[in-house]
């Protein structure tokens, strides 16, 4: 017997009814689609144990926990995924992955070889390519066996996703080292982004960085539309969750109503970076006035202090900084709670002669000579704050320079709801 198969009387019992009982229960599959937003269809399906006793509902740890050993667990995992397989042939020639979970147990050295797994899966009409097997990283799982049987694996045709990425022991230096088709991303990612700024911006890189390593990437537990909206312009390339449909029994003749979502949700995507869009001109012509009646002034030859008086009367503007065209500061004039000379970040006040030539803001500027650039927003020093840079190139006493003018990013968020409405 292949250590992921079950026997024959085993399976010819499970396939007569769709479920099988196990210490008092009677486990039956669930299926959760799996959607391309490229595609904006089903690719796949999660395959979910769903078990019932004659008290009702039983959730799938709880129905683990009743094992009394290793054994049994391994058991009831087993007859699981066959049970999953089995009702998954009712739309098996549709061409669509199955997602298996796999228990750390399974990460054995007797498993290493998936010879006898591909001939099981053979006789029962599937390929390797067909089916995707969920690790769930845990710390119990020794480096170098987790590798090597990630490597066997994908090596005969299996694709290998890391399950709820982001949460738990979930970290880098398993995904450089695995080499997963399919990263998924744990749900309280996608619930934390949709309500925290931080973690927004964190969220919409990291599926950036994640799809530079060469894995795909599933966000799973999407509820809500807002979750969906953020997911969709995250760059993911799939999603999973309540929002698009809840898990079920497969029924080959039932219409995907998830897929219908798509359409309307890329409109209002759109329709947000319109307005996003209309928001950043109006902040640009806000500071192009500002900015650039402190650049005429300094084109007259004011001094630095006297030609910004008026861009810091603006209780939106913070530290306003002159760059030349190699991007070393030449001058600053700092609000005053970072000179008062007990700031927690005081060596970074000392910034005349600073290079901000590799900065977004000194770069787009210096390109475009008289119009307003302003950032996104990053991590700004002197006071390692969140900030958005406006900036602006201008020409003066024969040589090019840059006038920048930093805001809060929370007071520039403000300022765009203000605008919006």
């Amino acid at each position: 017997m292949a250590q992921y198969a079950v026997s024959d009387n085993t399976i010819k019992r499970v396939k007569s009814n769709y479920v099988g009982a196990f210490k008092n229960l009677t486990i039956q599959s669930h299926f959760q689609p799996i959607y391309s937003f490229s595609l904006e269809r089903i690719v796949g399906y999660e395959g979910l144990l769903r078990a019932n006793s004659h008290a009702g509902n039983v959730p799938p740890l709880t129905a683990f926990s009743q094992c009394l050993n290793k054994a049994e667990t391994i058991q009831l995992d087993r007859l699981s995924r066959a049970l999953h397989l089995l009702n998954f042939k009712c739309i098996q020639q549709r061409n669509h992955w199955i997602f298996i979970n796999l228990r750390g147990e399974e990460i054995i050295d007797a498993n290493m070889d998936p010879t006898m797994l591909i001939a099981v899966l053979k006789k029962h009409g599937y390929r390797p390519e067909q089916i995707v097997l969920e690790i769930l990283e845990d710390v119990a799982i020794e480096s170098a066996l987790l590798t090597k049987f990630v490597t066997n694996y994908q090596r005969k045709g299996f694709m290998i996703a890391i399950d709820d990425f982001g949460a738990g022991y979930s970290n880098f230096d398993r995904i450089w080292k695995l080499h997963p088709n399919i990263v998924k991303l744990d749900r309280s990612m996608i619930s934390n982004a949709v309500k925290q700024s931080k973690a927004r911006r964190i969220f919409t890189r990291l599926v950036s960085l994640l799809r530079e390593t060469e894995s795909l990437v599933l966000i799973e537990g999407v509820e809500t539309q807002d979750e969906a909206l953020l997911a969709l312009d995250s760059g993911a390339d799939m999603v999973q969750g309540f929002y698009f449909s809840k898990p079920h029994v497969l029924d080959e003749n039932k219409l995907d109503a998830g897929a219908l979502l798509f359409a309307p949700l890329e409109q209002q995507l759109l329709q947000q970076k319109n307005v996003e869009k209309q928001i950043k001109a109006c902040s640009v012509q806000q500071f192009d006035l500002l900015l650039g009646q402190c650049a005429n002034q300094l084109q007259l030859g004011q001094s630095f202090q006297s030609a910004c008086r008026q861009l810091t009367y603006d209780e939106r503007c913070g530290c306003v900084f002159l760059l030349n065209e190699e991007g070393y500061q030449v001058d600053v004039m700092l609000p005053p709670s970072l000179t008062a000379g007990r700031h927690r970040f005081l060596p970074f006040t000392q910034s005349h002669g600073a290079n901000w030539k590799r900065r977004a803001y000194f770069s787009h500027a210096i390109s475009a000579l008289g119009k307003v650039f302003i950032s996104e927003p990053y991590l700004a020093l002197p006071d390692v704050k969140m900030k958005v840079t406006c900036s602006l190139a201008f020409y003066a006493k024969g040589q090019t320079y840059v006038l920048c003018c930093d805001i809060d990013d929370n007071e520039f968020e403000v300022n765009k709801m203000k605008l919006a409405v």
